[in-house]
């Protein structure tokens, strides 16, 4: 039983940092090739934007992981049971701000596969607490919900529309905040197993996603984070009643 611990913290471990590797990549391949091309890194406004939370994610991470990670770091050659992630998802989180802008030269499958193998890691362990979880379907409700959750942040890109300033600004705003409300219910979710179902970071979502697929409609429906808000906001409405009537 203790090696089975062992190895599932391990691979949960190992899913954080393949991530961090793939999107680490693909961000300095995008900013590799911005240049080559001549792209002007700060010659707009929103290009400036772009870069500069590229590089200022980028930083944070690896001091995070330096003088925050460094047990973690040491796990992926000496495994050990008995790992702590709250740290490695808050670093988790400061890097998803650099995938959540698109730059000249983004490489979205490269970026997909960082993502689904940093939900492998999540996946490994909602199943390793499944067995001590006192409300199983809340437990796994909440995970199906951190998912929808995750995928309702939306991506930064270049709009035409009248109102354009005023759009990224709110983009900008709004993927910072969402990104730390998810921050939020993925360090509660490798924490405890209560549910997620605190009602502030759906608020918060349908806030900033409606108001930003509204402003888009006319140019270009963003049909992913209309999907996964709707399905989010179900998904919390499910979990946030059945946490209510078996949660006492």
């Amino acid at each position: 039983m203790k090696n089975k611990s062992k190895t599932i913290a391990y691979l949960i471990n190992l899913c954080f940092f393949l991530y961090f590797v793939l999107l680490l990549t693909e961000r300095s391949i995008s900013v590799i090739l911005s240049l080559s091309s001549g792209v002007n890194l700060f010659g707009t406004a929103f290009d400036g934007y772009v870069y500069s939370i590229v590089f200022l994610s980028a930083i944070v991470f690896m001091v995070l992981l330096i003088l925050k990670c460094r047990p973690n770091v040491k796990a992926l050659v000496k495994p050990n049971e008995d790992l702590h992630f709250g740290s490695l998802c808050l670093a988790g989180g400061v890097l998803l701000l650099s995938g959540m802008v698109h730059t000249h030269y983004t490489i979205s499958g490269l970026q997909f596969a960082s993502y689904g193998i940093w939900i492998l890691g999540i996946l490994l362990k909602t199943i390793s607490i499944h067995s001590s979880s006192d409300n199983k379907p809340l437990l796994w409700l909440s995970f199906a919900y951190l998912v929808a959750f995750s995928m309702a942040i939306p991506v930064m890109y270049p709009s035409q529309i009248e109102a354009h300033v005023f759009f990224h600004a709110l983009e900008a705003i709004g993927s910072i905040a969402l990104v730390g409300a998810f921050t939020y219910l993925l360090i509660r979710l490798f924490h405890d197993n209560a549910g997620l179902f605190s009602p502030w970071p759906m608020i918060l979502a349908v806030v900033i996603d409606v108001p930003l697929i509204a402003l888009r409609w006319t140019e270009e429906i963003n049909f992913f984070v209309l999907i996964f808000i709707v399905l989010s906001a179900l998904l919390f409405l499910t979990g946030f009643l059945y946490k209510k009537k078996t949660v006492h």
